[in-house]
């Protein structure tokens, strides 16, 4: 299969195959804070896309819409690559929250860990240097899209994320939150990239949530680790966290401070996580 490599992203290597076609080769990098971490996590990669393919599989035989995703049968490609659609990538995230945590727990406060009654769908840029919050109105601006197409892709992710938390309840796990992404071919939406997995969506540990622990069970464990290693800032002295620093100097357009590597401990563990979420999402060995 001949290919042509066009761009490293933060996780994926993409290569064109045809005209038609592209293909994503899953790295073992990993970003927090859109920051690539100088580490590598041994399994990620493959852990990712056996993941998305588990998703779109699941996806497109329940008929819910069309994705970028193409199924090559068995082995054609490796356990790390994936054959996609090339699309008109729309220049929007579109996250949808079942559960009040994250970045949505800094901004807004409320009682942390609890249910919405309704998922609240927030977007974000896509293209940009660091993700911005956008209204509708912004991104219907952005992205040209018509308000029907904006109402037509919240639809498909509800039942998207509905496909989510029933496999995540069967496997004892909570769908706390998640990204997705849409492309447009032939005039019509596709859902793209990956989703569903530790990097793009958050999960929690069912049994422990009822005890009122939330044990993360996805990239939110590393954004953590950063959140609580320290660091002295050298002009003033004063310690931040990591997390904290690099957001006064984004927020200040100052340079920002290098993200450290993770510990050897710290490599073991997200690889750990991540080798067993394929397993606890899938039902399948890893």
């Amino acid at each position: 299969m001949s290919e042509k490599f066009l761009k490293s992203g933060k996780v994926k290597d993409i290569y064109e195959i045809n005209d038609n076609l592209l293909k994503f080769k899953f790295s073992n990098r990993i970003s927090v804070f859109d920051q690539i971490i100088p580490s590598e996590i041994t399994v990620k990669g493959e852990v990712l896309c056996r993941i998305a393919k588990f998703w779109f599989d699941r996806i497109e035989k329940k008929g819910i819409c069309k994705t970028q995703y193409v199924s090559d049968g068995k082995s054609k490609t490796k356990s790390d690559e994936m054959l996609v659609k090339k699309t008109e990538v729309i220049p929007l995230e579109f996250i949808v929250r079942h559960y009040n945590a994250g970045s949505y727990y800094k901004r807004h406060k409320g009682t942390y860990g609890e249910k919405f009654s309704e998922p609240i769908f927030e977007i974000t840029t896509k293209f940009e240097k660091y993700d911005r919050l956008l209204t509708e109105e912004e991104a219907l601006e952005i992205s040209k899209l018509k308000k029907i197409d904006l109402e037509n892709i919240k639809e498909i992710i509800l039942k998207i994320d509905d496909v989510i938390k029933n496999q995540a309840g069967k496997r004892n796990l909570i769908h706390v939150d998640g990204k997705k992404e849409f492309g447009i071919l032939d005039g019509e939406i596709l859902l793209i990239d990956t989703f569903g997995t530790p990097d793009e969506d958050r999960f929690w540990d069912a049994e422990e949530y009822k005890k009122g622990n939330f044990v993360e069970l996805s990239k939110e464990f590393v954004r953590q680790y950063y959140e609580n290693l320290f660091y002295v800032c050298p002009k003033c002295g004063e310690k931040f966290s990591y997390r904290d620093f690099l957001y006064v100097q984004r927020e200040k357009k100052l340079s920002e401070p290098l993200i450290p590597p993770l510990s050897d401990e710290m490599i073991r563990k997200v690889g750990e996580l991540y080798g067993g979420m394929y397993e606890r999402i899938t039902g399948k060995k890893f």
